[in-house]
């Protein structure tokens, strides 16, 4: 009976198609309907490629993850870097309302090397801004269409909160409560106020122009010293007087690679001295807060009338070489160089005609004024060419002044000359 329970038992596990362990291996045999046994896979072995799988898709998803952090913070720090730089651009001074009006200067291109190198004779024609105005006037805060889309869309917002700030609520200001001023873009009201203003326009000297009074200082045997005003100059006046020191160290980290560690009392004094005393004196015609925007309250500041002063661009370098102009300068002259790119900028300039006075590699910043000046006077030139950074304000004038010659502040000119960046 026992037998006949046992085989029964296993009938009946095959009809129904039962499952067995195979002892402690872990493995399984099924049984069909046939009763023959057929393997089925290792229990253990599914149960790993199980969890491995698993174990493969949470990794991916934390290199995914950390992808994902790695990016946002990067983000972070590009947008802090941007609000720390428009913070800075806010904290920058404006140009007072009333000194604004006697220095405006012709709008040109604000960029080191300026495309248009010569004015037009008299007053700059005044620009017909109506059909711009009415461009935009559909857009959002003013904002012309043209204008919106040349903007990348991460700055897009700024771009137009910025135009707005600069603009239309500025006009807002200005109209008395319960009152709107219909169709009329601030624009319009810029180019109405322009025109008032238009005799207040102050040329400046061109590249010919320009070129034409070093070469009579040369043949003459005269001194003249051309100097050049950029923000770097004019960051180092504006510390504790324009500005708070603190402020401009902020602005300008790049000062003392001009050779200005930490603007002084004695430096600012120097540095003003110099330009009062400078025949020609190129000043920025970007409006930007650091270039315009520092000139005039500085200017007023030390007690120089800039209607006193002969004016030329602060980029008057790049353009006397954009107009071929410098090479006839320099062609049949004594040239002496002074500044780190001096020895490179010597062999360029042997190689175009230029006879090589002298060559003085390097300016340790303002205090080694006194030594450079020494070793000037121990050679034999016509013209100096001073690419110094900020001492090369001063040393012009005193090589003028001083040694009774033409000195030019040839500024990063040369940097671009030696790398080929620009081309005789």
């Amino acid at each position: 009976m026992k037998g006949a329970g046992r085989t029964g038992s296993r009938k009946n596990a095959g009809k129904a198609g039962g499952v067995r362990r195979a002892g402690g291996a872990g493995g399984v045999i099924a049984t069909g309907k046939s009763g023959r046994a057929r393997a089925v896979p290792h229990a253990g072995r599914a149960a790993r490629a199980s969890r491995a799988a698993l174990a493969g898709r949470a990794q991916g998803r934390l290199r995914q993850g950390s992808a994902q952090r790695r990016h946002a913070s990067a983000q972070g720090r590009r947008a802090a870097a941007r609000a720390k730089q428009r913070t800075a651009m806010r904290r920058a001074p404006q140009p007072a309302p009333h000194a604004s009006s006697p220095q405006a200067m012709p709008a040109r291109g604000a960029g080191p090397a300026p495309r248009q190198t010569t004015h037009p004779q008299g007053v700059v024609a005044l620009p017909a801004g109506r059909e711009g105005a009415a461009a935009g006037a559909g857009s959002a805060n003013g904002v012309p269409p043209a204008a919106q889309a040349a903007v990348p869309g991460g700055y897009a917002a700024g771009y137009r909160d910025g135009v707005y700030a600069g603009g239309e609520a500025l006009v807002a200001k200005h109209i008395p409560p319960d009152h709107i001023l219909p169709a009329v873009a601030a624009s319009d009201l810029i180019e109405a106020g322009f025109r008032q203003y238009a005799p207040s326009l102050t040329r400046l000297a061109s590249p010919h122009e320009l070129a034409g009074h070093i070469m009579a200082a040369l043949d003459e045997q005269r001194p003249l010293s051309v100097v050049r005003l950029g923000d770097g100059e004019l960051l180092t006046l504006a510390a504790d007087t324009v500005l708070p020191a603190l402020e401009v160290q902020e602005l300008a980290p790049f000062l003392p690679y001009a050779g200005v560690p930490c603007s002084t009392p004695d430096i600012r004094a120097m540095l003003a001295e110099a330009i009062q005393g400078a025949d020609w004196v190129g000043v920025p015609i970007s409006r930007a807060p650091t270039f315009q925007g520092l000139l005039f309250p500085v200017l007023r500041h030390f007690g120089i009338n800039w209607s006193s002063l002969k004016l030329t661009s602060s980029t008057i370098n790049y353009s006397l070489h954009h107009s071929r102009l410098l090479l006839p300068i320099l062609q049949g002259r004594r040239v002496l160089l002074i500044g780190s790119q001096a020895a490179d900028l010597g062999v360029l300039l042997h190689q175009h005609g230029v006879q090589i006075a002298g060559i003085l590699p390097s300016v340790a910043g303002m205090a080694d004024i006194p030594r450079v000046m020494q070793h000037a006077a121990e050679h034999t030139f016509d013209i100096a060419l001073v690419a110094a950074g900020i001492p090369a304000v001063v040393l012009c004038r005193r090589i003028a002044g001083e040694l009774g010659k033409v000195a030019f502040d040839f500024g990063h000119l040369a940097d671009k000359l030696v790398t080929g960046e620009l081309q005789f």
